[in-house]
């Protein structure tokens, strides 16, 4: 894609909505394209996680060692983000990812990233607000299905 195209795709996606238009295009021209073929690995579970993973064409299957026989993977389209937390966080891969079908994504490092926010102060807030709400979300969820499992008074 045309790095205009690149910075379209990115602002595309929630995370990345916060990022300026300069923000933007430094991101756009430091993405590491990857290609892989059907079935082909892209992550193990376990795996230190420094970047993520934005797909661009193709599907990706998420699946825990621990996923219950009868669970079903999660899979990530086109458009879809991989590994967010990595991009703010140390922290290891919770599931392993192998593509569905040929697949293309972008590479987001999390040093990148993080240079960003730091030089965006209106960056850092609009994400630290979007995480915010996200956080509220579930545990207004949480407070739907307590009630099933505390124990009866």
């Amino acid at each position: 894609m045309a790095l205009e195209d690149d910075i379209l795709f990115l602002r595309r996606i929630a995370t990345f909505r916060v990022l300026g238009p300069d923000a933007l295009r430094v991101l756009a021209i430091s993405l590491e394209t990857v290609h892989l073929r059907a079935s082909e690995l892209l992550f193990e579970e376990g795996e230190p996680a420094d970047s993520a993973y934005a797909v661009v064409a193709g599907a990706i299957r998420l699946r825990r060692a621990s996923a219950k026989p009868l669970e079903e993977p999660i899979v990530v389209g086109e458009g879809g983000l991989i590994g967010e937390s990595a991009l703010i966080v140390d922290t290891d891969r919770p599931a392993s990812a192998i593509s569905v079908e040929p697949s293309t994504l972008y590479k987001i490092p999390r040093g990148i990233f993080m240079r960003l926010l730091e030089s965006d102060v209106e960056a850092a807030a609009g994400l630290r607000t979007m995480i915010a709400r996200r956080i509220d979300a579930v545990l207004d969820d949480l407070d739907t299905v307590r009630p099933r499992f505390e124990p009866n008074a």
